[in-house]
């Protein structure tokens, strides 16, 4: 049923999920402080909660998105 729907065409054009997403990334100064830990102290970020580690990993993974999309990841306050 999902394939059905994504192949559903808008007045507008088809919809890019993947900018979208790209579009409504946005830079967390709390997810960044957490990568760094998670590079300088692995052993500390082990020990967090599931949903800490999880939550960075979709951040990363929307934050590498914007990048392929052209979005400059790097800005201060993005």
């Amino acid at each position: 049923m999902s394939h059905i729907l994504s192949e559903v065409g808008f007045l507008d054009g088809p919809r890019n999920k993947g900018q979208s997403r790209a579009d409504a990334w946005k830079r967390d100064e709390r997810m960044e402080e957490l990568a760094k830990l998670e590079a300088s102290h692995p052993e500390i970020f082990d020990r967090m909660g599931i949903s800490a580690r999880m939550s960075l990993g979709y951040y990363q993974n929307d934050k590498e998105n914007a990048a392929a999309h052209g979005r400059d990841v790097n800005k201060e306050g993005n």
